[in-house]
C-alpha cells in the first residue's frame, strides 16, 4: 500500500527569502518547504533551514543528474546562477541566486523522482548550525 507521500498526496511549496550575510563571510537564504496534505489542507508541515549558495549548487547538479536520467528531455531544467568570484555581494547577485534557487525548487516540487530524491531530503535537513546563526547586520536588502 502507497503512503499520500508516494500517491501525489501531498502539494509541496517552496520559498527562498531573507538573504543574510553570515558571520563567516558568505550570505545564506532562508529556505522554507511546506507540504500541504491535499485530503486536508489544514495539515502542513513546514520546514525552515538556512543554506548558502554553494549548498544550492550541489543540489542543483545532483537534481539535475536525476531528471537527465529519467529522460524527461520536453522538460527544461531550470539553469542556476554561475559562480563568481568578484561581485557575489552585490544585490542583483544575490537576488539571482536566490530566484535560481527558488526555481530549482519550485521545479522539483512537480516531479516526484525529484521530490522524494535523497538530496533534496538531505538537502532539508539541519545539522544544528541553522537554528544558532548569529547574522552581521540586517537582512540583505534586495529591491
Amino acid at each position: 500500500m502507497q503512503s499520500p507521500r508516494e500517491r501525489g498526496g501531498l502539494a509541496r511549496f517552496y520559498t527562498v527569502t531573507e538573504p543574510r550575510r553570515h558571520p563567516r563571510g558568505h550570505t545564506v537564504y532562508k529556505v522554507t518547504a511546506r507540504i500541504v496534505s491535499r485530503k486536508n489542507p489544514e495539515d502542513v508541515q513546514e520546514i525552515i533551514v538556512w543554506k548558502r549558495y554553494s549548498d544550492f549548487k550541489k543540489l542543483h547538479k545532483e537534481l539535475w543528474q536525476i531528471h537527465k536520467n529519467l529522460c524527461r528531455h520536453t522538460e527544461l531544467f531550470p539553469p542556476f546562477a554561475k559562480a563568481i568570484l568578484f561581485g557575489r555581494f552585490d544585490e542583483t547577485v544575490i537576488e539571482e541566486r536566490r530566484q535560481c534557487a527558488e526555481d530549482l525548487l519550485q521545479f522539483s516540487a512537480n516531479i516526484p523522482a525529484l521530490y522524494n530524491s535523497k538530496q533534496l531530503e538531505e538537502f532539508f535537513k539541519s545539522y544544528g548550525c541553522s537554528s544558532d546563526l548569529h547574522f552581521q547586520d540586517s537582512p540583505v536588502t534586495v529591491t
